[in-house]
C-alpha cells in the first residue's frame, strides 16, 4: 500500500504493526526536516499516530501542551497530535487548525480514531470488506492489498455526470467511501464503531447587520493572520499567481509577511488559444510586490498520454479541465518549491462563479405570472431556459457550479438500467434541510460542502503530492469559511460585481485596476482542445470496442457529441470531456490497476509492537 503512495512522501515512510492493525505513512519532509519522522508516540507508548497534512497553528499548541508537562521530541507540527489526544481525547480535534486526514491507535483502550480537516483539504478513505477496514489518502493504496480487485459502483455513474465528480461519502469504487469533510470515526478491535461530524459549516440564513467596510476590516484581520501560518516550512515556499484577485491578494499578503525570496509561477496558454493568456497581468502584481515570477507555456504537455496519466494521478473520476494548467504550473515549479500557496477556495465561499449570479435574474423573472412563463415555455420563444429554471425550485435544478448532465440528458445518455438517481443520500438530505433558506447560500452551501473539497480541494491534493508539492490554500481556513458564509447575502454581490467584501479588503493590498477586474478563473480552452490536439485520442477512445462494450451508454448519443465537437459547441465539449476521463479512469485504475505496482520495498521507519517510549 506504501508503495502505491510513494509519490506523496519521497522524503522517507514509517510502519507500525501489532497484532490486527497496521498504520504506515509516507513522508514529504516540510517542518522539522530532519526530526519530524512517523510514526508519532506518546511518552508512555500508548498513542500511536500518523497523520498526512499541516497543523498550522501547533506552535500555539506545543507551548500550551509544554506548560502541562508534555515532552515533545521535534518541531514536527504532526507531533502534538498524540498528547492532544492525551488531554483531550478525540475532542482535540477542535483545537487543530489546518488540513489533514490523521489515525491515531490507543493501546489501552484497542481503539483506532480516523479524521479529516474542517473543509476537507485532505481526503481520507475507507475500504471495508471481509471483517477488514483499510484506509489511505488515496484510494489506489487498496490495490496494494493482497487478493482485493476493485470493481466499478455503476449505479455511481449517474451522480459522475451530474455534478462531473464523485461527492462524499460516495465513490465510484464498489465498498470503497471517504469521510466528508469535518468528519470523525472511531472504530474497536471488537467492530464497535462511532461517526459523526465534529464541525460543519452553518448553512442558515446569514447575517443581516454591518457595512462593507465593516466587513471587509474583520475580512482583512483573519487573513493578515491565516496567511502567515501558511507561510511556515523549513523548505522553499512558492505561490500560483494567475494575477486575478485571489491569487493576487494572497500574493500581497505573503510578501508582506514571508522572510526570504518567494518565487511566484503563473500558467499561460499561447497565442493559437486567443484570451488565455494573462501573464502580463500576474507579472504586474509579481513587480508590484518583488516577487520572481516564471510563465510557464502548458500547451506542449497536454498530450493524449499525459490524460492517460492524469487519469490516474485523480485518483477518482473527474472531469474538471482546470487540471490541465494547474498540473503544467506545479510540474515547472517542482524543482524549486516544495510548498505552494494558491488562491482555491475563494469563489466558493465568497460567491465568486458567475452562477450565483442567477439567483438575483432569476428574482426579476419570477415577477412575471407564473402561467405566463409556462405559456411561453411551450412556445419555445427566446429566454424559454431562464424561465424554465425560475419554475425550478434551487433544490432541483442545483448540482454545483460545474455540472455536466442534467437529468434529462443523463436519461437520454445511459442505458435504461443504469439510470439512478444523481442524488446520493447525503446531498438529498442536505437539500432538505435547507428547503427554507435563501437560495445562493443553499448554493454557496452544496459547494462549500461537495464541489469544494471533492473537486477544486481534491484536483489541488492530488495534482500537488504527484509532484512532491504540499499545495495549500489559506481561502479554505475555517475561520475564513465561517465568517464568509455569515456575510449579508446583500454585502456578496451587486449583479456583475462579484466577491465584494474581499474585493474591498484587497483594496488596501492591492491595485484597483487588479482588484475590479472581471473574473476569469484558472482559464482552460477546452473547446479547442478536444476539436484540436486531443481530437483523435478522444474519438478512437469512445468510439472503440472496449468502451462500446461496457455497455453504459448509448453509442449513438456518445457519437452525437462527438459530432459536435467539429463545431467547438462548449456544452458539448464539458460532456465529451466527462465520458473521455471517466473512460480513462477505468482503464487506469480499475482494469489496470496492477501494471502501476512496483515490486514493494521495506520501509525505512518500522515499528512493531513496542515502540520506543
Amino acid at each position: 500500500m506504501l508503495e502505491t503512495l510513494k509519490h506523496r512522501g519521497p522524503d522517507g515512510d514509517g510502519v507500525f504493526v501489532e497484532r490486527g492493525l497496521g498504520l504506515g505513512m509516507r513522508r514529504l519532509a516540510i517542518m522539522d526536516v530532519a526530526h519530524g519522522t512517523q510514526p508519532y508516540v506518546s511518552e508512555d507508548g500508548r498513542l500511536i499516530a500518523v497523520f498526512n497534512g499541516e497543523i498550522y497553528n501547533f506552535p500555539e499548541l506545543s507551548h500550551m501542551l509544554v506548560s502541562r508537562g508534555h515532552q515533545l521530541r521535534s518541531k514536527a507540527d504532526g507531533e502534538v497530535l498524540v498528547h492532544l489526544y492525551e488531554e483531550y481525547g478525540p475532542d482535540f480535534l477542535s483545537h487543530l487548525t489546518g488540513m489533514f486526514a490523521l489515525a491515531i491507535w490507543d493501546r489501552t483502550e484497542q481503539e483506532l480514531l480516523l479524521a479529516r480537516d474542517r473543509v476537507g483539504q485532505k481526503p481520507l478513505y475507507l475500504l471495508e470488506q471481509h471483517h477488514t477496514l483499510a484506509f489511505s489518502s488515496e484510494i489506489k493504496a487498496f490495490w496494494g492489498i493482497e487478493g482485493y480487485s476493485p470493481e466499478v459502483d455503476e449505479t455511481a455513474i449517474a451522480s459522475y455526470l451530474g455534478h462531473r465528480f464523485m461527492p462524499a461519502p460516495q465513490t465510484m469504487v464498489q465498498g470503497v467511501t471517504k469521510l466528508r469533510p469535518g468528519e470523525a470515526m472511531t472504530v474497536r478491535r471488537d467492530g464497535h464503531r462511532r461517526r459523526w461530524l465534529y464541525w460543519e459549516p452553518l448553512i442558515h440564513e446569514p447575517d443581516s447587520q454591518g457595512s462593507l467596510n465593516q466587513w471587509a476590516e474583520r475580512l482583512d484581520d483573519i487573513l493578515s493572520r491565516v496567511v502567515p501560518a501558511h507561510l511556515a516550512s523549513d523548505v522553499p515556499v512558492g505561490i500560483f499567481l494567475s494575477g486575478g484577485l485571489d491569487s493576487s491578494l494572497l500574493a500581497a499578503l505573503a510578501a508582506q509577511h514571508h522572510q526570504g525570496p518567494l518565487h511566484a509561477w503563473s500558467a499561460a496558454f499561447p497565442a493559437q488559444y486567443p484570451g488565455y493568456d494573462e501573464f502580463s497581468w500576474a507579472k504586474r502584481v509579481a513587480d508590484l510586490n518583488g516577487l520572481s515570477i516564471r510563465r510557464v507555456d502548458v500547451d506542449p504537455i497536454i498530450s493524449a498520454d499525459r490524460m492517460r496519466e492524469l487519469a490516474y494521478i485523480l485518483d477518482e473520476p473527474m472531469a474538471d479541465p482546470t487540471v490541465l494548467p494547474l498540473d503544467g504550473v506545479a510540474q515547472a515549479a517542482k524543482d524549486e518549491c516544495t510548498v505552494m500557496l494558491s488562491g482555491e477556495g475563494a469563489d466558493e465561499i465568497f460567491g465568486g462563479y458567475k452562477g450565483y449570479g442567477e439567483v438575483q435574474s432569476l428574482e426579476w423573472v419570477r415577477r412575471i405570472p407564473q402561467g405566463l412563463r409556462s405559456w411561453w415555455i411551450r412556445q419555445g420563444f427566446k429566454g424559454s431556459g431562464a424561465f424554465k429554471r425560475s419554475l425550478e425550485p434551487i433544490r432541483e435544478r442545483y448540482r454545483g457550479v460545474g455540472y455536466t448532465f442534467s437529468p434529462e440528458e443523463q436519461h437520454a445518455l445511459l442505458v435504461g438500467d443504469l439510470s439512478y438517481s444523481d442524488r446520493p443520500i447525503a446531498l438529498l438530505e442536505y437539500w432538505e434541510k435547507t428547503r427554507n433558506i435563501s437560495e445562493l447560500q443553499a448554493m454557496q452551501g452544496f459547494d462549500v460542502r461537495w464541489f469544494l473539497p471533492d473537486d477544486v480541494l481534491l484536483k489541488a491534493d492530488r495534482v500537488g503530492m504527484h509532484h512532491n508539492l504540499e499545495i495549500r490554500v489559506p481561502y479554505c481556513d475555517h475561520e475564513v469559511v465561517e465568517l464568509a458564509l455569515n456575510i449579508p447575502l446583500a454585502l456578496r454581490r451587486n449583479r456583475a460585481l462579484d466577491k465584494r467584501v474581499l474585493r474591498k479588503a484587497s483594496e488596501r493590498h492591492i491595485p484597483r485596476d487588479v482588484v475590479y477586474r472581471p473574473k476569469s478563473g484558472f482559464p482552460t480552452p477546452l473547446t479547442a482542445l478536444l476539436a484540436g490536439p486531443l481530437y483523435d485520442a478522444v474519438y478512437d477512445l469512445l468510439t472503440d470496442r472496449q468502451f462500446v462494450q461496457r455497455g453504459w451508454f448509448q453509442q449513438h448519443s456518445v457519437e452525437q457529441l462527438l459530432s459536435q465537437l467539429a463545431t467547438k459547441n462548449p456544452g458539448a465539449a464539458r460532456k465529451v470531456y466527462s465520458l473521455f476521463m471517466l473512460e480513462l479512469w477505468v482503464q487506469e485504475l480499475v482494469e489496470g490497476q496492477h501494471k502501476h505496482l512496483d515490486k514493494p520495498m521495506a520501509p525505512t521507519n518500522e515499528m512493531t509492537q513496542n515502540p520506543p517510549v
